[in-house]
């Protein structure tokens, strides 16, 4: 079975509820009359079929692509936007409606839960009612609105996931430096794998793999380039002292604190990463419904030509162990 542990969906309750409450804060969803719904937010807009909020449409999708579980999830950008109480609402709506999907097709979507992390207090209270409802992890951005995953207001956010036994999956948003990508797609192309880079840097040089070891952290599209960085990271800590401030081994020996998906569309760059921090920590991943989805996804990781058996936990034993549908090995 071909396990898919990265992937954006919209439930149709979701839409309806950010078109009736997000208006006045700056959040609109259209529907045309092609099926296609156009929503945004105050930071972005994408214009979606119905693949995305269709329950029926995307289990025909997992078919055709052969794939036989996926994560179902929030994508930016997020709910860091919407006042606090807004948050929560849209939240508990969406984490609802995630769950309700993934327990009447219990064999095709796992759900991963949104979090209202503007208010770190009520985001660990919604993960905890999103873990009862069925929720197989946390989503969260790399930063909200400004403030990364290191900053210690975070702290109870990590606790609770330890606490809960649920991954986080962490997603690129409001990219560091994207003010000088205005272009040629470059936020998502650019941006997106720098903007990982950095929130995995930060948790690694901070310590708080150090004070949360049990906490189980996936980063998206490969880690983007911090697997490429390792060795400069490294190099900063053995000659600068404040690099070695906050943690006491080299920055490459964290990397496999963190979980991967393949998401880098590109075989030696997927086999570097894969080599780089072992296949026991990488999990197919395809980015669907995107035009930005790794169409090629499962083909590459069998191009990889490492052991059949680290082909089949990249394709389906890790993702099963990282979204609690397995033993955790």
């Amino acid at each position: 079975m071909i396990v898919d542990i990265h992937s954006h969906f919209f439930p149709d309750r979701f839409l309806k509820a950010l078109a009736r409450d997000g208006a006045a804060h700056g959040a609109h969803v259209e529907e045309r009359p092609s099926g296609r719904v156009v929503w945004s937010s105050p930071r972005q807009a994408a214009s979606i079929g119905p693949v995305f909020y269709d329950v029926g449409a995307r289990l025909e999708a997992l078919e055709r692509l052969g794939i036989g579980l996926q994560a179902l999830s929030l994508s930016p950008p997020m709910l860091y936007w919407a006042p606090a109480a807004l948050g929560r609402d849209l939240a508990s709506v969406f984490n609802d409606e995630i769950a309700s999907i993934a327990a009447a097709h219990a064999g095709s979507f796992v759900a991963l839960a949104t979090l209202p992390l503007q208010d770190v207090d009520a985001a660990v209270v919604e993960a905890e009612r999103a873990s009862r409802a069925g929720c197989r992890g946390l989503y969260v951005g790399t930063n909200v609105n400004g403030r990364y995953l290191d900053d210690p207001s975070f702290a109870p956010l990590w606790e609770a996931a330890v606490r809960l036994r649920l991954p986080v999956f962490t997603h690129p948003l409001n990219n560091a430096g994207e003010e000088q990508m205005t272009g040629w797609h470059l936020p998502n192309s650019v941006g997106n794998p720098g903007e990982t880079a950095l929130c995995g840097a930060r948790l690694i040089m901070t310590g708080v793999l150090d004070r949360f070891p049990a906490l189980e952290l996936v980063l998206a599209h490969g880690g983007g380039t911090l697997s490429f960085l390792a060795g400069r990271l490294d190099h900063a800590y053995e000659v600068r002292p404040e690099a070695k401030a906050a943690i006491p081994a080299l920055p490459s020996t964290y990397l496999r604190r963190f979980h991967f998906d393949t998401i880098t569309f590109n075989d030696e760059a997927l086999r570097f990463l894969v080599r780089t921090v072992g296949a026991d920590r990488v999990a197919l991943g395809t980015d669907y419904a995107y035009d930005m989805a790794d169409a090629d996804a499962i083909e590459r990781v069998r191009r990889l030509g490492v052991d059949p058996s680290d082909v089949d936990a990249i394709c389906c034993g890790n993702g099963l162990r990282l979204l609690g549908t397995a033993p955790r090995g």
